[in-house]
């Protein structure tokens, strides 16, 4: 989605150059865009995680009723 995105509003980002990076093989930068992707979303599913169960108590109130 992002290569898309990209190419059509002619912004570089992540999504061209791990394109770029797939056509000529660089496995390093590849490997690490993937990494840098995978710790983005594990961040950001922790970060919304925290914020429901402040924003809505009754999530983690009480586990043992469930």
């Amino acid at each position: 989605g992002s290569v898309v995105i990209e190419s059509v509003f002619s912004v570089p980002g992540l999504g061209r150059l791990a394109q770029e990076a797939v056509a000529a093989r660089d496995t390093p930068l590849l490997l690490g865009i993937i990494l840098t992707s995978a710790v983005l979303v594990v961040v950001i599913n922790l970060l919304v995680d925290i914020a429901y169960a402040f924003l809505d108590p009754r999530v983690g109130a009480n586990e043992a009723s469930a």
